[in-house]
């Protein structure tokens, strides 16, 4: 550690150690009572409850529980103040806390793989931001300083860089930037930087207009309500539509416009002024257009890159980058916490996969050009056994059936007609064929040198790529189906979770089976 460092040991060799904000302390408790009354409200509020506590109650009786309430977070926001400090021994990062319970915590520089820096809008007037660090164990091991000045978390993030000499080797490639000093972010190169139609396009092609009517749906009940007691007082037949069906679809498209403009609006509320740096072996993200974040991903500690494409994002041919690392889950879980890069055209998806895999440790030469198997585009994906086709048609259609039999015979009972019945069991079936199609037609892989390509989905796609020397374990699986038709199934355990390879044929499966345990031995170090 550099003698200058403020983190450091005093003059008389004890650590020199530095406490939060007491700016930040208050914030914390304002934003935390902001964040439960957010959640609570509801329930209190909710079916008449609040005013009968009260009526019951009193006003006088409920200030005054408020304001003992009021004086108890602030004790105990000042006892979280005392306890609360951190230092810097070396290159560790010592951090104790605790109300009750004192609890030391230290981070190595060395097993750091994620630093994240955060400035809420409420915190930009103080000059604070939420720093956190993440280590190889994973989102579980996040540490935070909720609160701490901006230059602080500039010198944290130094000294928890790891020094030359412990470096993580890379292998050299065209038109890398190589491994420096300290001044490698005055000095690092944009990559990507998002522009105005980029942030549309992926508001359009996101899970935010997903997320977002999940979120309204506890109002459609209480809009219906307002709008049965309102709408006899008001005269819509002036310019309503005379067809119900037209009516219907108005109503539709109407809420359809709504959410994608949500879906805009939060797309531009993150991911404003986005900007990819390429700091050599770090690369540095940020954004936010209230909500200030910057991200630093460690290429060394990089485990599977995946390509994002939601079905309306097919169309649009936008989506988005998700870099996994240590301890990372795959899946949707959690997605919005790693470093993702988005609305990004395949092309530039294609090319920053290929820029991250040749800047990793010993990840080897990763061909630009190979990502998504399209013609002319490198060597197209695998398809798995036909018979996983007609076991997905299977699952389709008794998962329909069942939820068609709860919905229509218990849920809302139902007399319909027998046409009707009939054309409900002929769509059933067909419906579980398209979707078992869909799917088969989405799962492939491919074996492109060091690297597997795997894909999965239905009408949206994923597609990881990862080195073939990070698997750390393989299971071959094989039901008495599969081996009377001749295939298996392969579970590849990585450090970041579970890749999936089903109904494979047999020959092929051991093969890759042998060839990735083969390729994971040689990587080990001797």
């Amino acid at each position: 550690m550099s003698e200058a460092s403020p983190l450091g040991e005093g003059q008389s060799g004890e650590l020199k150690w530095q406490r939060l904000s007491p700016w930040a302390v208050l914030l914390l408790l304002l934003s935390g009572s902001a964040s439960l009354l957010r959640q609570h409200m509801p329930l209190v509020l909710g079916a008449g409850a609040g005013l009968a506590l009260v009526e019951r109650l009193g006003l006088r009786e409920l200030a005054l529980g408020g304001a003992v309430l009021l004086i108890l977070a602030v004790l105990i926001s000042l006892l979280y103040y005392r306890r609360f400090r951190y230092c810097c021994d070396g290159d560790v990062l010592i951090v104790q806390k605790g109300l009750l319970e004192h609890r030391e915590f230290k981070v190595a520089a060395r097993h750091v793989q994620s630093i994240v820096i955060r400035q809420p809008v409420y915190m930009r007037p103080f000059g604070l931001v939420l720093w956190e660090v993440e280590t190889l164990a994973g989102e579980a091991s996040r540490i935070a300083l909720p609160g701490i000045r901006r230059e602080r978390a500039e010198v944290l993030e130094r000294e928890l860089r790891p020094p030359d000499g412990r470096r993580w080797p890379t292998k050299p490639r065209p038109g890398a930037r190589s491994e420096s000093s300290p001044a490698d972010e005055m000095q690092a190169v944009p990559r990507f930087v998002i522009g105005a139609k980029a942030i549309v396009l992926h508001g359009l092609a996101s899970r935010s207009i997903y997320l977002i009517a999940a979120m309204l749906s506890p109002l459609v009940r209480p809009l219906e309500r307002w709008l049965h007691d309102r709408l006899p007082q008001l005269d819509f037949e002036a310019w309503m539509p005379g067809s119900p069906l037209l009516a219907v679809a108005v109503g539709l498209l109407a809420v359809v416009i709504l959410l994608a403009l949500l879906a805009i609006l939060a797309a531009w509320w993150r991911f404003h002024g986005f900007v990819l740096l390429d700091a050599g072996e770090r690369q540095i993200q940020r954004s936010g257009l209230f909500h200030r974040q910057e991200q630093t991903l460690s290429l060394a500690r990089l485990q599977v890159v995946e390509w994002v494409q939601t079905g309306l994002g097919r169309l649009l041919g936008r989506g988005y980058l998700v870099c996994h690392q240590y301890g990372a889950l795959g899946g949707d879980a959690g997605e919005s916490r790693r470093f993702m890069v988005p609305g990004l055209s395949e092309a530039q998806g294609e090319a920053l996969t290929a820029h991250f895999w040749q800047g990793s440790a010993g990840s080897g030469y990763f061909k630009p050009g190979r990502f998504t198997g399209h013609a002319g585009s490198g060597q197209p994906l695998r398809r798995v056994d036909p018979s996983y086709r007609r076991v997905l048609f299977l699952r389709y259609l008794l998962l329909l059936a069942g939820g068609a039999a709860l919905v229509l015979g218990l849920l809302i009972p139902l007399e319909l007609s027998w046409p009707a019945w009939g054309g409900l069991a002929a769509g059933l079936p067909l419906l579980a064929a398209v979707l078992a199609r869909w799917r088969w037609i989405a799962t492939g892989w491919a074996q492109e040198g060091d690297f597997l390509r795997v894909r999965r989905g239905v009408v949206g796609q994923r597609t990881g790529i990862f080195p073939m020397h990070h698997l750390i374990s393989l299971r071959l699986q094989q039901s008495w189906l599969q081996r009377r038709r001749g295939v298996a199934t392969l579970h590849l355990e990585l450090a970041n979770g579970r890749q999936t390879l089903p109904y494979l044929k047999e020959d092929d499966a051991r093969h890759l089976a042998d060839t990735l345990l083969f390729t994971a031995e040689c990587a080990q170090p001797v």
